[in-house]
């Protein structure tokens, strides 16, 4: 948000608000003070650094990170087979092709003749018995109704 007015408000408004807090929390229990100050000096130290490209360049000379326990991050080496871009079009386009194959696979085994059973299952019992209740409270419903 370089050059906006509104951040550069912003973040001098944040900074007070961040030195303001100090008396007003004074009389809180001493555990939450000290957390407050110490969050708001990181907060204020964190926000003066990154702000300017100086002292971040400090924060990565080897000397500053060794004093302050910073690990050296390793190079990494370049990459020498780069992945190949997927194309979503080519992707979805495959992924229907597969889903429409599946879907003739299935209705050709569904279409094969099955064994056709005449004795009842007990969830065809439970049907029954459901449209049996279902005609007895719709003809209470009638009877009601007149």
């Amino acid at each position: 948000m370089e050059g906006d007015p509104a951040a550069a408000t912003m973040k001098n408004v944040s900074r007070v608000l961040a030195v303001l807090t100090v008396p007003f929390t004074m009389n809180f229990p001493k555990a939450i003070f000290c957390y407050w100050i110490t969050s708001n000096l990181f907060s204020l130290s964190y926000g003066l650094v990154t702000s300017k490209p100086l002292s971040l360049a400090v924060l990565k000379a080897p000397r500053v990170k060794k004093a302050l326990g910073i690990p050296e991050i390793p190079d990494q080496p370049a990459a020498t087979a780069s992945r190949p871009s997927i194309d979503l079009y080519s992707a979805l386009k495959q992924t229907l092709q597969q889903a429409r194959t599946a879907a003739e696979e299935s209705a050709s085994v569904s279409a094969a003749p099955t064994k056709v059973l005449n004795r009842s299952t007990p969830s065809s019992a439970v049907n029954q018995q459901i449209k049996h209740l279902e005609k007895q409270v719709k003809g209470k419903k009638k009877n009601k109704k007149r």
